[in-house]
């Protein structure tokens, strides 16, 4: 089986997704203060290289985002008015 240019890139999209969450994860759970710097720059790249990526497969209309409606997004709004009216130390 031969992958074409969109598979190539979804895989590449998706492989950045993994590595964020890994990093993300891996930074927030270390004691080593250098460490955690270290790994923080690690996301930040993963992040900029994942940003490129999705641009180019949106701009080839490849990867598709729906467009909020004005419900869904006071929906949204509603809910995180009463999750911090729950959870106050949500606040920053």
């Amino acid at each position: 089986m031969e992958l074409d240019d969109r598979d190539m890139i979804t895989d590449a999209l998706q492989m950045q997704k993994q590595l964020i969450d890994s990093y993300m994860l891996a930074e927030r759970e270390s004691a080593n203060s250098h460490l955690r710097e270290t790994l923080h720059g690690y996301h930040e790249e993963e992040e900029n290289l994942h940003t490129k990526i999705f641009h180019s497969m949106h701009q080839r209309d490849w990867y598709k985002t729906p467009v909020a409606g004005q419900q869904a997004i006071e929906s949204a709004i509603i809910s995180w008015e009463q999750k911090l009216v729950r959870q106050p130390e949500l606040k920053a």
